[in-house]
């Protein structure tokens, strides 16, 4: 089942920065956390790219988006994550 799409605001997707952990919306249902790896030129790079404005995943093979960030880890949130081992990285 399709989750409803709620996007952070513009100013959280352009606070972005390496180093940062993103929850990834995969098929708009199911969590994958990624390293963001760098920022550049409107794009959010963690493996996946996705657009600094709307946070939606840019797949040239795919004209619409499957994929969205959902929200930035807090330190505590990505400790826990660690903690678990849950974080996956590409």
């Amino acid at each position: 089942m399709k989750q409803e799409h709620t996007p952070l605001t513009k100013e959280q997707y352009q606070a972005i920065k390496p180093g940062d952990v993103i929850e990834r919306m995969l098929a708009f249902c199911i969590p994958m956390y990624l390293n963001v790896q760098k920022v550049e030129d409107g794009i959010i790079d963690a493996g996946w790219t996705f657009d600094r404005n709307t946070g939606l995943e840019i797949d040239g093979d795919i004209p619409l988006s499957v994929s969205y960030i959902r929200r930035v880890l807090t330190e505590e949130q990505k400790e826990l994550l660690k903690t678990q081992k849950e974080l996956s990285y590409p």
